[in-house]
């Protein structure tokens, strides 16, 4: 028989928070695997100890990161959202009689207090310390990618400004050793550029970069650079910069940070082909630390000779091409900071393999060896290895499936903020609360995916996949394997 309820009478009832949240919710584990209290410490100094009593700063960053935690990329919705649910009421601490913080508080303490701070890279590294007790990152192998941030600016409103292209800092670095050595004069000076290029600046948020790269949507975003601990993919750094920069310029540096920073002993480093940098590699060869990349192909037209076709020998310092005549050193080249290899015009003119080695306008063949190419040509040896390609593999799963993860579910499609510095802070409580998410499903041993652990030269990696085909099992079949679930 079917009821209906009318007119339900409304009554007292002698209730609590703690009787009403759910037993079992994420928020109780976060809860009692973190205790958020070093928030105190950290913003001490950024209060008075006169005047009225503030908002407490431990509810405020709770709450910035309640917002990440569950996807609200808006401060009035986080507001509304927390004025009704139990569970966030109960995770700040906020009764059912008490008033939430109202969202104008963020902006302000935003302006006010937090901004030109690392508030929030030093509770991000807070985080990634928690971590680490907990024996879930041991930085041994670190992957590293970037990933696009839409600006909160029109595609439409800029200005195009002329600039000089300035060498870059590894090449001016460069250079430096070449006059060393002898290979420049003494006193030599760095040339101003007669190229230029045109530069898109936004009216709007004038810190973003226009970013048109291939595969990617063109327009005006951040880039977040992200590293990712190996062992169970968590964030172990966040580096923000304008869209148009490049990559691997700012790779090298920040894996020293993270070293210097958490006492990491790393043993390799892995990233995808954008990362392919002479750089790159002598700068973690220096610190012994092997680096898993793809080379970069150098010329796309498969009919050509490629550059690793071309023999080096070093005890003679000169070049060998596939016909078997010789490529002699010519000078060294302060613009691209390496030394050119020159063929003889004579050799160039009679050689049946001239097509596909030089076009038709040219006379002979030159080879630009980077400065630091021996030190390429070093890392480059364990590439085809059974570490290598369990290294990418780590890397596609981590790195990218974290992009996905977190543009899908801790806002970092977009970024409503404006300023480096901002967008910066967008990233760091992204990343924040994405750890914090891993790291309770971790502690608390839930089912996961299914794990193959691969045995490699260095240390026991572990190659994650959701459902492994007999292909994967069979090209991985050189190195010994076990399944874990």
């Amino acid at each position: 028989m079917m009821n209906r309820r009318n007119g339900v009478q409304q009554k007292m009832h002698c209730i609590t928070l703690e009787s009403l949240m759910p037993g079992k919710h994420f928020l109780r584990d976060l809860d009692r695997l973190v205790n958020f209290d070093f928030v105190y410490e950290k913003v001490e100094t950024m209060y008075s100890r006169t005047g009225r009593p503030s908002v407490d700063p431990v509810v405020i960053i709770k709450m910035m990161l309640l917002g990440y935690l569950y996807g609200i990329d808006s401060e009035r919705k986080l507001e509304q959202e927390t004025q009704v649910n139990i569970a966030f009421r109960w995770f700040l601490g906020i009764d059912l009689d008490e008033s939430v913080p109202d969202h104008s508080t963020f902006s302000q303490l935003r302006r006010r207090k937090f901004g030109g701070t690392n508030l929030f890279e030093e509770i991000f590294d807070e985080v990634v310390r928690i971590c680490m007790d907990r024996n879930l990152i041991t930085g041994k192998l670190l992957l590293t990618d970037s990933t696009h941030v839409r600006a909160n600016a029109r595609n439409d409103l800029y200005e195009t400004v002329t600039v000089s292209e300035e060498p870059s800092a590894y090449i001016k670095r460069l250079n430096q050793q070449a006059v060393q050595e002898g290979l420049l004069p003494e006193g030599y000076e760095e040339k101003t550029s007669a190229k230029q290029k045109d530069v898109k600046i936004s009216k709007t948020d004038p810190e973003s970069g226009y970013m048109h790269r291939p595969g990617k949507p063109n327009g005006f975003h951040y880039l977040s650079h992200q590293t990712c601990d190996a062992e169970h993919g968590l964030i172990t750094d966040v580096l923000v910069t304008p869209g148009n920069v490049n990559d691997r310029s700012v790779h090298s540096q920040r894996i020293q940070y993270q070293i210097d920073k958490f006492g990491f002993k790393t043993k390799a480093v892995c990233a995808d082909k954008g990362y392919d940098s002479s750089e790159i590699d002598a700068d973690m060869l220096k610190r012994g630390i092997q680096t898993y990349i793809p080379r970069q192909r150098a010329c796309t037209d498969t009919d050509r000779f490629q550059t690793s076709d071309y023999c080096y020998d070093e005890a003679t310092d000169t070049y060998r091409c596939p016909a078997g005549c010789i490529l002699k050193g010519s000078r060294y080249n302060p613009r691209t900071g390496g030394k050119e290899y020159c063929s003889s015009e004579l050799d160039c003119r009679n050689c049946q393999l001239r097509a596909k080695c030089i076009s038709e306008r040219s006379k002979k063949k030159l080879i630009l060896r980077g400065y630091n190419a021996s030190a390429y040509e070093t890392q480059r040896k364990k590439n085809g290895t059974p570490e290598y390609y369990a290294a990418l593999r780590l890397r596609q799963i981590w790195c990218e499936g974290n992009f996905s993860h977190q543009k899908a579910h801790h806002n970092l499609g977009r970024t409503r903020k404006r300023g480096l510095g901002r967008a910066t802070e967008h990233c760091l409580l992204s990343a924040t609360a994405f750890n914090l998410k891993r790291m309770v499903k971790l502690a608390l041993g839930k089912p996961g995916f299914t794990f193959f652990v691969l045995e490699c030269g260095f240390e026991r990696l572990i190659w994650l996949a959701v459902a492994p085909t007999l292909a994967d099992i069979e090209r991985l079949s050189t190195a010994p394997y076990g399944l874990l679930t």
